[in-house]
């Protein structure tokens, strides 16, 4: 390899290298957002709480009016035993709309937040993958370029291992091969 090839291919691992580091950057920033979404949430999980102990205040209010309405024996008392009630009711109806409405703004951004842990995820994946290709092409760019130095004694000794390893294989039973199938297909399922 000429020195123009080299040039090219260190401008194009440096290249490779930089779009990483963006990609890093967006992986910080899709993370940064998901814990913008979670706070979110909590803070709509207090207004609900909020709600509801205006709820319990209100219904406190509407048995306090309708027990003081029940003690009067005239008519006079008795409509305004039911105008009370009445109040009461249209009161709860609507502190229960705004909880309902609140319910649904809660499960919504809860749906964010799992869609965003998705994303986060598959992020995640192409960032590990892409980091395993950048050490691999650059452990094939070394290799290349200085085919004559010796292999450190640290990947001689994982070579040995993984040739043993290899060689357990193939002595392996049908039995044993089928159990060592079943534990990568478990391992490869996604957790749920």
């Amino acid at each position: 390899m000429n020195q123009d090839e080299q040039g090219d291919f260190f401008n194009t691992l440096n290249d490779k290298v930089d779009a990483h580091g963006a990609l890093v950057d967006r992986f910080h920033a899709e993370l940064q957002n998901f814990s913008k979404q979670i706070a979110g949430c909590d803070k709509l999980v207090r207004m609900a709480h909020i709600s509801l102990n205006q709820i319990d205040a209100r219904i406190a209010e509407a048995v306090r009016i309708e027990a003081g309405a029940a003690a009067e024996r005239d008519a006079v008392a008795r409509e305004a035993a039911r105008a009370a009630s009445g109040a009461a009711e249209a009161a709860v109806a609507g502190l229960l709309g705004q909880l309902h409405a609140a319910t649904r703004e809660a499960e919504q951004v809860c749906q964010a937040v799992h869609r965003s842990r998705g994303q986060t995820g598959l992020w995640i994946v192409a960032y590990v993958v892409t980091t395993l290709l950048m050490c691999l092409l650059t452990a094939y760019a070394s290799f290349k370029l200085h085919p004559d130095t010796p292999v450190p004694p640290e990947v001689a000794g994982y070579a040995e291992q993984g040739r043993k390893h290899e060689a357990l294989l193939q002595k392996a039973s049908d039995k044993e091969r089928k159990l060592i199938a079943e534990i990568q297909a478990r391992r490869a399922r996604p957790a749920k």
